[in-house]
């Protein structure tokens, strides 16, 4: 139950997110400064909320693969993205889209286990599941 209460605040506040950074982009500041200020105050936020709880330790960083740094590098490329196509899309169809790319993208990585990932078949439900989310999208955009 908790994953699904931690799933469902994380999809709002991916839109509100999105909102929140498209709108700062179009105050006259652009995209790019604008991924600046959002991640200077998520690092700000994160190292006041570090230094009251520190769960792990920092040395538990050296033991991982590099790649794995590069969270924060996709992080910005989501956010200058993301806000881009609100601002091309608007707030929904921009949603809509993030929304199948992800899914499909966590499908694909399931399917095939990529990035440690537990491999797991696909079956026909969720093959089905996909064609209906497409269907979803189409239905969507001609509505």
């Amino acid at each position: 139950m908790q994953g699904v209460v931690f799933a469902l605040m994380s999809g709002l506040f991916i839109a509100l997110q999105g909102i929140f950074n498209a709108r700062l982009a179009t105050t006259g500041v652009g995209p790019w400064l604008s991924v600046l200020i959002v991640h200077f105050v998520g690092l700000m936020g994160c190292l006041v909320i570090y230094s009251f709880v520190r769960d792990r330790k920092i040395g538990g960083f050296r033991q991982l693969p590099w790649i794995y740094a590069s969270g924060g590098l996709i992080g910005v490329l989501v956010v200058v993205t993301e806000l881009t196509a609100i601002q091309t899309l608007g707030m929904t169809w921009a949603m809509c889209l993030l929304l199948v790319a992800q899914i499909l993208c966590a499908f694909v990585i399931d399917l095939k286990g990529w990035f440690g990932v537990l491999k797991k078949q696909g079956n026909r439900g969720q093959w089905v599941g996909v064609g209906l989310m497409l269907a979803g999208v189409a239905i969507f955009s001609l509505a």
